[in-house]
């Protein structure tokens, strides 16, 4: 049987901050070498989502302006499908701008708090009355341990996969998980979500959010792979569905060398 995905680009004009873009070209290049037919359709402000017509979101960052221009169409024209189509365990990853904007509140570059979807349980706030601080640089985080050991059973036969996540981050809001939501990974250089607590990105069901820009997916296949098995398996009702195990050296050697400028060894387990 062909295996077919339906991924939706929310906002890709406004919110491509960092080339977020690439994210999804990642994701559509990973399907045409594991023969998936994997088809990408784009959402701008005006179009109206309709549930059920997609497996896979995602959802990326922009500077204050364009995502001022986005809220409001995400609220009236968006909101709804995204909502229910989470429910059901349909995929959403969103960086930066995009996973802030899944929360209660995000934060503007003035320190204003603007009203999120409300569909993950985070709130993202200024680190104090005026807006100074900045979390900008390479990040390195451990994936969390439920996620990591799921990822080694994704594949037709062992691969070597990276413990870790490695990006670049850039932002002033703080943002804080609710009794819902779990830390993505753990920080071990940089940030992550706020400047106090070590964590990295959050999940809720299939909903991932991340502060790791343009880099996150070229740089973390594994990850990538992921998020296709994560829709594959849901959309067939197949646990069991298994990808094929891509040569990924070039990938790998980028991931790596981003550990080894802070210092570290990345460590590689076979599924």
């Amino acid at each position: 049987m062909a295996l077919q995905l339906t991924l939706t680009h929310l906002y890709p004009t406004h919110l491509n901050l960092y080339g977020d873009t690439g994210n999804v070209l990642v994701l559509r290049q990973r399907c045409q070498w594991m023969g998936i037919d994997c088809r990408v359709r784009s959402q701008e402000i005006g179009d109206t989502a309709d549930p059920g017509q997609t497996d896979l979101y995602f959802m990326g960052g922009g500077q204050d302006h364009d995502q001022l221009m986005v809220v409001d169409d995400f609220h009236r024209l968006k909101a709804e499908a995204i909502y229910q189509d989470t429910e059901s365990d349909r995929v959403f990853l969103g960086v930066c701008g995009g996973y802030q904007l899944m929360g209660h509140t995000f934060l503007m570059g003035n320190g204003q708090e603007t009203q999120g979807l409300g569909i993950i349980d985070v709130r993202t706030r200024a680190p104090s009355t005026e807006v100074k601080q900045r979390c900008i640089g390479n990040l390195i985080a451990e994936l969390s341990p439920d996620i990591y050991q799921q990822m080694q059973t994704i594949y037709t036969e062992p691969k070597p996969i990276p413990r870790t996540l490695v990006g670049f981050e850039n932002h002033s809001g703080q943002t804080c998980l609710g009794a819902t939501v779990v830390p993505l990974a753990t920080t071990l250089s940089g940030f992550g979500n706020n400047a106090f607590e070590g964590h990295e990105g959050a999940r809720h069901r299939n909903i991932f959010g991340s502060y790791m820009h343009g880099s996150l997916l070229p740089k973390n296949p594994h990850l990538a792979d992921y998020l296709l098995w994560l829709a594959l398996s849901r959309k067939y009702n197949d646990p069991e569905l298994t990808l094929p195990a891509l040569d990924d050296a070039e990938e790998l050697a980028a991931h790596h060398h981003v550990m080894q400028r802070y210092g570290r060894s990345a460590a590689l387990h076979s599924g």
